[in-house]
């Protein structure tokens, strides 16, 4: 039995001045855990952050929490099967810290269960599929297959950067010619083949003849550069050339193959990832990532590209559906799963792995993740509210932010503080069910289910005295109760709900008496795999329905106490299910039907007088075959935070990014935002989490694998488009001009004109104007990343690197002696050194060196030492849309499109002209806050400027509104004149100025 833990009291005093914000954390988790945890790793962080944390029931976890039942040899009991994936690079990262703080602490021993991350988690080079092979009769036989990959010496966690698509494609390519090369017998030479499978391409040396026109591609792909956007059109035309080929080759192969479990599942490998290769080929991933592809569903997006029917229907590919619960409905014979997603996972959980391919938890997963969590921000100073359940979220009267969270306590906690953990064998862990002698006055005991919405006490969160900022660490099967405010308010979310699915599920878990060994599941593994299976740890997926999935748990027996003589080994077993009622009888039922027919063929020495042999389970007492049956565990998740969340296709673009809620103090923090991976894992919720905490401090948080290119890769969701207008200038001015794209926020103030008046230069004014009232005058600003930037000469290769610019433009000005309508911008803040240098002495630009950070909703810039200048806030309601659909577009582009003048390092003023391009500028409406902190460095007063988002066609009074236009996002793409063109802008005004 286990022994109740009580947290020791955090000895140092916490300054709970009213200055700092209050943040309210919605659920248990790994999103909202991960990022609570994120928060609290900044050293100043209980200077700025009061953080409490609200969960429903008893245990943190959400779908990852898992119990002890004391009434049964304090078994572990789980919602469903978890493993953590080699590749799990941010999750590995925060547990490794977690861990190693929890002993600086004092709050565990390395000594103890657990007591480090290297006993926490044990690594697993291995994985099975459960083959069916037709037999000659007409019947089907099991063949596991066993698939091995190589430990390596990276540690798990420990940073770096993702491979790139193409980097990725070529490791996949070494891959399969290793796999040909181990099995030589399969890969026919060039020599043997038709002459139409000869290879017969010389291009860089490469020889006339290889091993296989597989070998050959490999080796043409190593000769091209890993930067992708290196690559000549006339490259990728023969790349694809030689995937082409290979398919032929291999369809060639396939009519002399051998009949054996090896050949056959070489060549499935084979075709696969060869229709791979052709199609991210033809639909550039290498340059664009793999969301590219999101809106094809992985099966048929293979088929297009030539993968053979029966290697898309084979173990090896439905094993990656089970993976992911690919189900929609829990319907099985339904697969669905965006390719760009599953294209994605797939590579990652190959060959980004560190350590070991998976890595199996020596405890629960609440005992091995949550409770280590919990012990350690608690000792930090974050509040826990245990049973207290979030039940709506409220907007404030503008529906720009949360102003209160309605809440229920669903039970009274007797001292006011609840302690959730017990001892388990000398480890901290979380009790089946509530610790009924902290609590009372409850109404419904079953504390954690969510067919409707949770019950208790109702009470209300207030913005400004409960909270400031939100993090929603909720499951999106939550949300139907928790957020109808929000769909109301913004098409995206009632667009994310629609579209982003969820799936039930059902679990199993059986104690049993005797091993797999001794069942006969080693010796069937032996047959049909090449080497001894002594030293099998099985996970195996592929099965047959309703439980597709068998994990191997026994390691797990020395942390559970059950009476001797205890259990030999433990399965765990799970799948995806219909929704409740769907399937007849009960889970413990079904499980017995399938047990019968199906289990007995994995467990050949289960089988007894034609079915299962439920005497081999245990049982404390023992009894009957169906007493122990009944004794195992069983578990169904139908509703709310235990669904399981899908990546059916084109769904990714409607997920809300984890900063870009579209309302101004509420962040996201969960696996079904949109935070790289967007598929349901620790991994995904952990990157979410993470950036949910970065976009809430502005904190520069390390985040790996955030999306498939790196930073300078391209321009991710910027729009990348192509000016369509010729310059105008004079040859030979014409062809030589600046050119490149931005993403970033356009935002127009009217600001003191006072203010304006003194930074202004000699000889500059501002001119009469009425779009702003009496005293102000018009001030825009762009807050954005530069992408591309280059003279139109030079190609891409040759421009800067990417980078963050944020410009202040004071329009409507005037210069004495000219004629016209100018632009003058008193500052740009920039972090590139050669383009700081480029637009002072080629523009007279006032550019200056800064700290500068860009998020889906915040913009920050700081003066090189980090002190904060000016940031901004902004909240998206809507889709990206032409900015031609908006009846302000004509405003935008008066002050966007005005002649930038300024004062020429080698005298007298200079003049050059901007072309957003915006007749073909993508757009999405923001509401933006700027705050000033710095006004000398801002050039601008200090304290707050707001601005409402712009007007779109289809907005409710939709006409141009009088005054400045609205703000909003841009993408687009721009040019810069040519720095020698100025005397001809200069003329070019003054004969626009004389216009009626």
């Amino acid at each position: 039995m286990g022994t109740e833990i009580r947290q020791r009291p955090d000895s140092r005093e916490v300054d709970v001045s009213s200055s700092r914000q209050k943040v309210a954390v919605i659920g248990g988790g790994v999103g909202a855990i991960t990022a609570a945890y994120a928060i609290t790793q900044l050293p100043d962080w209980q200077d700025r952050y009061e953080i409490t944390l609200y969960q429903m029931g008893w245990r943190l976890g959400g779908k990852g929490a898992s119990g002890r039942n004391a009434r049964a040899g304090e078994r572990i009991e789980e919602h469903g099967l978890h493993i953590w994936a080699g590749f799990y690079d941010n999750a590995f990262r925060l547990m490794r810290d977690c861990y190693e703080g929890l002993v600086r602490a004092g709050l565990r021993d390395p000594g103890a269960p657990l007591g480090t991350l290297e006993k926490a988690f044990h690594g697993l080079d291995h994985f099975l599929l459960a083959e069916d092979v037709p037999q000659p009769d007409g019947s089907s036989a099991l063949h596991p297959w066993r698939i091995d990959f190589e430990p390596n010496q990276q540690t798990p966690g420990s940073g770096g950067v993702i491979p790139s698509p193409y980097t990725l494609f070529r490791m996949l390519l070494a891959r399969l010619a290793d796999l040909l090369g181990a099995h030589g017998g399969l890969a026919l030479t060039a020599q043997e083949l038709p002459p139409r499978f000869q290879p017969g391409f010389r291009t860089r040396n490469l020889p006339l003849s290889a091993p296989s026109p597989l070998h050959a591609l490999r080796a043409y792909a190593d000769t091209l550069p890993e930067d992708a956007r290196r690559h000549g059109r006339s490259e990728r035309a023969e790349l694809a050339a030689l995937v082409a080929h290979a398919q032929d080759w291999h369809g060639g192969v396939l009519q002399r193959l051998p009949d054996s479990d090896t050949a056959r599942r070489v060549h499935y490998l084979i075709s696969l990832s060869l229709a791979f290769c052709r199609g991210a080929i033809a639909e550039g991933c290498f340059l664009d990532g793999f969301d590219a592809i999101d809106d094809r569903e992985i099966s048929d997006w293979l088929l297009h590209y030539g993968a053979a029917q029966d290697a898309v229907y084979s173990a090896v590919f439905r094993g990656c559906y089970d993976y992911v619960f690919g189900y929609p409905g829990g319907i099985t014979d339904h697969r669905s799963v965006g390719a760009g997603t599953a294209i994605r996972g797939l590579l990652r959980l190959a060959f980004c792995y560190k350590g070991s391919l998976f890595f199996k938890m020596q405890a629960g997963m609440g005992d091995t993740i949550f409770a280590p969590y919990y012990q350690l921000l608690r000792h930090r100073g974050v509040g826990f509210r245990f049973f207290n359940a979030a039940t709506r979220l409220v907007l404030d009267q503008e529906g720009g932010g949360i102003a209160a969270i309605e809440m229920v306590e669903q039970a009274a906690v007797r001292n006011g503080d609840y302690q959730p953990l017990r001892e388990v064998a000398g480890l901290p862990c979380w009790p089946s069910e509530p610790l009924w002698d902290q609590i009372g006055g409850f109404l419904d005991p079953d504390f954690e289910c969510e067919r409707t919405p949770p019950r208790g006490r109702a009470y209300r969160l207030e913005r400004g005295r409960d909270f400031d900022q939100v993090i929603l660490g909720a499951s999106l099967g939550s949300m139907p109760y928790l957020a109808p405010e929000l769909c109301a308010a913004s098409p995206r979310w009632r667009a994310m709900l629609d579209r982003v699915q969820t799936v039930a599920t059902h679990a199993a878990q059986f104690w049993v008496d005797r091993t797999p060994e001794q069942l006969g599941w080693n010796d069937l593994v032996a047959a049909h795999n090449s080497g001894p299976q002594t030293d099998l740890q099985t996970v195996i997926t592929a099965f047959a329905e309703p439980l597709d999935t068998w994990a191997d748990m026994s390691d797990l027996l020395v942390r559970e106490t059950w009476p001797d003589p205890g259990p030999a080994s433990i399965a765990y077993f799970c799948s995806p299910c219909r929704d409740a009622g769907a399937d007849p009888g009960t889970m413990q039922q079904r499980t017995r039907d399938w047990a019968d027919s199906q289990l007995v063929r994995m467990w050949p020495g289960a089988l007894k007088d034609g079915r299962f042999d439920a005497g081999i389970l245990h049982a404390i007492g023992g009894g009957d075959d169906e007493t122990r049956f009944a004794a195992q565990y069983f578990r169904e998740n139908f509703f709310g935070s235990e669904r399981y969340v899908l990546s059916v296709p084109d769904s990714v673009q409607y997920r809300l990014p984890p900063d870009g809620s579209g309302f101004d103090n509420l962040y996201l923090a969960g696996d079904w935002t949109r935070c790289g991976i967007n598929a349901g894992c620790v991994e995904a919720a952990t990157i979410s989490g993470l950036a949910a905490a970065r976009g809430l401090t502005g904190a520069e948080i390390e985040i790996v694998g955030e999306g498939d290119l790196a930073p300078d890769d391209g321009p991710g969701d910027a729009v990348r488009l192509a000016s369509p207008y010729a310059q105008t200038a004079p040859w030979p001015l014409t062809p030589l001009y600046g050119t490149g794209s931005i993403d970033g926020f356009f935002s127009f103030h009217a600001v003191e004109a006072a203010a304006l008046e003194a930074v202004l230069p000699d000889g500059m004014y501002l001119l009469p104007q009425g779009l702003t009232p009496a005293g102000t005058h018009p001030v825009a600003v762009l807050a954005n990343q530069q992408i591309g930037v280059r003279m139109s000469i030079l190609p891409r290769l040759l421009g800067y690197r990417n980078y963050f610019e944020a410009i202040v433009a004071i329009n409507w000005v005037g210069i004495e002696g000219q004629d016209g309508i100018f632009s003058y911008l008193p500052n740009l803040y920039l972090d590139n050194r050669a383009a700081q240098w480029a637009g002072i002495w080629m523009y007279g630009f006032n550019k200056r060196m800064g700290r500068l950070s860009m998020g889906q909703s915040a913009y920050d810039v700081a003066s090189p030492e980090g002190r904060p200048i000016w940031s901004g806030r902004y909240r998206q309601p809507g889709f990206s849309r032409p900015l031609m659909e908006s009846p302000e577009c004509a405003a935008v582009e008066a002050l966007c499109q005005q002649v930038v003048v300024s004062r020429s390092r080698f005298g007298g003023w200079h003049y050059s002209a901007f072309d957003f391009n915006l007749t073909s500028a993508r757009i999405a409406p923001v509401a933006a806050r700027i705050e000033v902190s710095d006004p000398t460095l801002a050039n601008l007063p200090a304290g707050e400027m707001s601005a409402r988002p712009l007007v779109m066609g289809d907005s409710v009074g939709a006409t141009r509104q009088q005054g400045l236009p609205g703000a909003f996002r841009i993408w687009t793409s721009w040019t810069l004149s040519n720095p020698f063109d100025s005397r001809r802008l200069a003329v070019l005004e003054a004969e626009r100025a004389r216009l009626p």
